[in-house]
């Protein structure tokens, strides 16, 4: 395949090699004819007549990408170019003819044939442009008749050659078409198409197989044993009883590949002439065996059929099961628009009366009306019964005496074949979800997870003894699940669990929607929180499902948390998560960050509240890069490093009593200006106190304050800060600030020591 690919090609080559041997000689005939007749010439002027008809040859050499445009366009510049130097310089030679006998032979080997009749035809106007104008170009002639002898000799090689080009431009053009429709076709069947030699190796494979195989590139399978592209015992096993009989092999192969169930007719045909080749077609069934259970599903409805006049009124006479569909009863005489009013908004009605008009007119394209069809899927409401079904409508025109036209509907119950559909997308996206979840989990750390996983556990641990605290108001009780919520979701997108964390952030905003009611909270939705706080929770039963897949995949324990219990304490596991937290906001963000946690004090990692720690810590992290650290450009601007830092330390204090946290960014620090007008427009704050800076700096820890216009995954609810504040009073902690206009912010947090 590849040589007779390449066979246009060769021939291309050496026609522009061919071109450039005739620039060539044409420059040397020149040089030596006036050498010896010592003509006295501008060698200069010439060269540079040389030189630019070079360049145009190699500039359309090079830009052509269509090659057949090269039989006119190369030939035409030589002879130009020849005739140049005659004009010019009054070159005396006797084997004009020749040299374009030579250029047409140079045309015809582009095997264009209606390029290389053109030039030829150009060619014959140029010798009769010059003949009539006595140009001394033929004076080497003895004589006229001789002349015109020449010129019938070149007409007849023309000839020739256009009857040799015809030839071979047409069979190589059936062989280009030939190949290339192939090829087209293997690039654009949906069948899992094949061509296998002798020895059961690929030939040709077509874009689907190569799929089947995993591998993009048709080439790529190339070479390889047929037998080697199909995944999965049970395809093998077909395979190798398809090629015991390939030269006559029907049959229908059932089988399950990538947990679906896939059905297909497959034959081999032995390929004549072909010395034991054959060619192998699957034919993929398993949309039709999909709509063939749609079809018997749909064949089990009830159908209802009505007619209605041209102002829409129900006719009597209509099928039986209409009134059940319809779940309406003695509809003669009602208009069809006013039956289906409650389903549909105004304009919709509107559009659907246009639609039916449109039907009566009988001057619209049948299929074309099919496909405005607005009636396709109507999701049918009766407020009276309260039934809700979806209903197909199909309409036809029918004219019954006098000319009067009506329209035949049908209506059909998809209620069911709607619902599975549902269901079906449903299963879909939960696969694709699964398949992501799976994915992402494969790639966190062991220990990180383990970790993780064990933080949650106290998040939820926490929220059920908030849910069970009956002295706390329901706004109190969704302050403390909204912050447990909310380290859960942070913890999650650290890690790049990101199915899990954007199920976590819905939760959260449905959290935040809540909190925003000035009412009391109805017990319903509490109910409903509670339902969804349970599905969340649940969620790691999955992940633990997962995990013991895993084990069972790659034959390990590695992933067990027990084993570890005594390592994720350590300051390798929290130093992780940290410096992931300030990674994953600044690629988010499109910042640059560099954490850098030097003076780390380990005793105080593992005798402290570790949890409390890293959530804070988490907090702090998130809303310097968030808040803090400028973008690139901006710190440019203002003559910084165009990279952020953010610096951690963690010691013990002198005495062992307390752990002191310094966590500073270098960033634009705190707005006190937009902290005041957030603060004043909440009414935490009074107009008075807005220049109070103590005050400013507390009000950024309450409840549900920020100062970003619009929140995302990482913040802007106004949770994170007021979580660290109450984390800290659980361990009675306490944090000051300090901060500077573009210099940035130090966290100074002090945690006693657990007794």
């Amino acid at each position: 395949m590849a040589e007779k690919r390449t066979d246009k090609n060769k021939s291309g080559k050496v026609a522009n090699i061919s071109s450039i041997i005739m620039f060539l000689i044409i420059c040397g005939t020149f040089f030596a004819e006036n050498s010896i007749n010592n003509v006295q010439v501008q060698w200069i002027f010439v060269i540079v007549i040389m030189i630019a008809a070079l360049v145009v040859m190699t500039i359309i050499l090079r830009n052509t990408i269509n090659r057949y445009k090269l039989a006119f366009n190369i030939p035409f510049v030589l002879l130009i170019f020849y005739t140049a130097l005659i004009l010019i310089y009054d070159w005396q030679v006797s084997h004009f003819l020749f040299f374009c006998i030579i250029f047409s032979a140079i045309s015809c080997i582009y095997s264009n044939f209606n390029r290389t009749m053109l030039f030829m035809l150009v060619a014959n106007l140029f010798f009769g442009f010059l003949y009539f104008r006595n140009e001394s170009v033929f004076s080497g002639y003895d004589h006229q008749y001789f002349l015109y002898f020449n010129w019938a000799i070149f007409l007849f090689a023309c000839i020739i050659m256009l009857v040799l080009t015809r030839a071979a431009t047409t069979h190589l053009n059936k062989a280009l078409a030939n190949q290339q429709s192939f090829m087209d076709l293997l690039d654009s069947t949906e069948n899992y198409v094949a061509m296998v030699n002798e020895g059961n190796e690929v030939v040709y494979a077509s874009k689907t197989l190569s799929q089947l195989a995993n591998t993009e590139e048709q080439e790529m399978v190339q070479g390889r044993p047929i037998i080697d592209l199909f995944p999965g015992r049970s395809l093998k096993i077909y395979a190798s009883k398809l090629l015991q009989k390939k030269d006559k092999y029907a049959d229908d192969w059932e089988f399950t590949l990538n947990g679906q169930k896939r059905y297909f007719k497959a034959a081999s045909y032995g390929i004549r002439g072909g010395g034991g080749g054959a060619l192998i077609s699957l034919y993929d069934m398993t949309h039709l065996a999909e709509r063939d259970e749609i079809a018997v599903m749909k064949d089990s409805m009830k159908i209802g059929l009505f007619f209605m006049d041209s102002e829409f009124y129900i006719q009597d006479h209509y099928s039986r099961y209409l009134e059940e569909m319809l779940s309406d009863t003695k509809l003669f005489g009602k208009q069809f628009t006013d039956v289906i009013a409650d389903s549909v908004n105004t304009n919709e009605l509107n559009s659907i009366k246009d639609y039916l008009k449109m039907i009566l007119e009988r001057t619209y394209d049948q299929e074309m009306l099919e496909d405005i069809n607005p009636l396709n899927e109507l999701h049918y409401i009766n407020k009276r019964s309260g039934d809700r079904k979806v209903l197909q409508f199909a309409f036809a025109t029918v004219e019954r005496a006098r000319g009067e036209v009506f329209i035949l509907v049908t209506v059909y119950d998809i209620t069911t074949r709607v619902e599975l559909q549902r269901r079906l997308a449903e299963e879909e996206a939960r696969r694709q979800e699964d398949m992501n979840a799976l994915f992402e989990l494969t790639n966190v750390e062991p220990s990180l997870f383990s970790d993780f996983m064990e933080d949650m556990e106290k998040e939820f641990e926490t929220i059920n003894l908030i849910q069970k605290n009956e002295t706390l108001t329901a706004h109190e009780a969704l302050v403390k699940i909204y912050q447990s919520i909310h380290a859960i979701k942070s913890n999650a997108y650290t890690l790049e669990l990101n199915v899990f964390g954007d199920k976590v952030h819905v939760l959260e905003t449905y959290i935040k929607k809540l909190r925003e009611l000035e009412n009391d909270i109805p017990f319903s939705e509490m109910l409903n929180l509670t339902m969804e706080i349970d599905k969340i929770s649940n969620e790691r039963e999955k992940f633990k499902s997962t995990i013991n897949r895993l084990k069972v995949y790659t034959g390990s324990g590695g992933r067990d948390s027990g084993a570890e219990g005594t390592e994720k304490q350590t300051v390798k596991v929290l130093m992780e998560s940290l410096a992931k937290t300030a990674s994953r906001v600044a690629g988010d963000t499109g910042k640059q960050i560099n954490f850098i946690a030097n003076d780390i004090d380990s005793e105080a990692i593992e005798n402290g509240p570790r949890r409390v720690i890293k959530e804070i810590l988490m907090q702090l992290i998130r809303n310097s890069a968030l808040h803090g650290v400028e973008l690139p450009e901006e710190r440019t601007a203002k003559g910084k490093n165009e990279t952020g830092s953010i610096k951690l330390s963690i010691k013990m204090s002198e005495n062992n009593k307390s752990i002191n946290i310094k966590l500073s960014d270098d960033g634009q620090g705190l707005n006190y200006k937009k902290i005041a007008e957030k603060a004043v427009s909440r009414n935490i704050l009074k107009e008075e106190d807005a220049e109070n800076k103590d005050l400013l700096i507390k009000a950024i820890f309450s409840p549900g304050f920020s100062t970003s216009e619009e929140d995302g995954i990482h913040g802007g609810r106004g949770i994170g800060l007021n979580l660290v504040r109450d984390r800290l009073k659980e361990v009675s902690g306490t944090v000051k600030i300090r901060s500077e206009d573009d210099k940035g912010v130090l966290f100074a947090i002090t945690i006693p020591m657990p007794a």
